[in-house]
């Protein structure tokens, strides 16, 4: 007996969704990194998410001695910024038709596995689009209005407002320049403060090909921890990994905290599945993986990027 809809549907979800999951997740380098069981966070809700923002600012603290009187002024130094739901999702259609075009079960379900194969990489194009955007258009607020809009509103909270509300951009006036390891070292070290440094790096091929010729002298620095989560080979400065990501902005390269920026997503939310076996007005059958959350950053005083880079034509 053929497979009917519903097996089909429960086959799906078990052997083939949870590996579309991983795969939206887990298939781009600075997207498996946001991904990691202790950094992304996963909400249980509320009108939007908020995170707390703590400032370096001077406290009411301070040296005494004896009996000199002490402040009693409560010290307010603690803020937090404001980030919407950003909701997506990526629909797996089958019609009966397409199931009467292959016949027998193992081609039925060669084709299931196709169409989630498809979804897998266009959920993960939409949620990397997002990630490295400027947001708008109910996209996810992403690194370039993170980094790149450094005088802008992030979260609620104006430049202005908060001075350490303001990310590092070395740029060039618009011309591009030859990639150097001087230059990457002073865009990290602007970055750099007791403890607090970048984590990662992270570029398109392009950028990436320009800082693999400046350490072909030194192609052993290499990042171990990214080879432990599949990317092997991947360049190491400073200590850091430098990923390659094709949504990153061109002739960039993005210096990052990851201790101040994560994936906030809501529990019930994080790739859920729904499935409706028989669409009333057509003959087939649907399944949609819904996600809702944010890219979410704590302290923009630590994200910055190295602009106008010279890259090969």
């Amino acid at each position: 007996m053929a497979l009917t809809y519903a097996q089909i549907t429960a086959i799906t979800e078990k052997h083939f969704i949870p590996k579309l999951v991983d795969g939206v997740y887990n298939s781009a380098a600075f997207t498996a990194r946001l991904a990691r069981p202790d950094k992304i966070k996963l909400l249980d809700g509320g009108t939007s998410i908020m995170a707390p923002v703590i400032s370096s600012a001077p406290g009411e603290g301070g040296y005494f001695t004896d009996l000199d009187a002490l402040s009693k002024t409560r010290t307010d130094d603690m803020t937090s910024s404001e980030h919407q739901w950003r909701q997506l999702f990526e629909p797996i259609r089958i019609s009966r038709l397409e199931l009467l075009k292959n016949s027998g079960d193992a081609a039925k379900l060669d084709l299931v596995k196709s169409k989630v194969q498809i979804a897998q990489k266009q959920m993960k194009d939409n949620l990397a689009t997002g990630i490295f955007s400027a947001g708008g258009s109910n996209q996810i607020d992403g690194l370039q209005d993170i980094v790149d809009a450094a005088n802008g509103t992030y979260g609620g909270i104006a430049p202005a407002d908060f001075a350490e509300w303001v990310s590092v951009s070395k740029a060039n006036g618009g011309t591009d320049r030859a990639l150097t390891l001087n230059l990457m070292q002073n865009t990290f070290g602007a970055l750099t403060e007791d403890d607090d440094r970048p984590t990662v790096a992270v570029c398109t091929q392009a950028v990436y090909d320009q800082a693999w010729s400046l350490f072909q002298p030194h192609q052993r620095l290499v990042s171990e921890e990214m080879g432990k989560l599949g990317f092997p080979n991947t360049l190491a400065f400073n200590g850091i990994p430098v990923l390659v990501d094709s949504h990153c902005k061109a002739n960039a390269m993005y210096f990052l905290n990851e201790e101040y920026l994560y994936l906030a997503v809501h529990k019930d939310e994080n790739m859920r599945r729904e499935t409706i076996d028989k669409l009333e007005d057509s003959n087939s059958m649907l399944m949609r993986i819904f996600w809702a959350g944010n890219l979410v950053c704590n302290n923009r005083r630590f994200q910055g990027e190295l602009d106008d880079i010279e890259v090969a034509s």
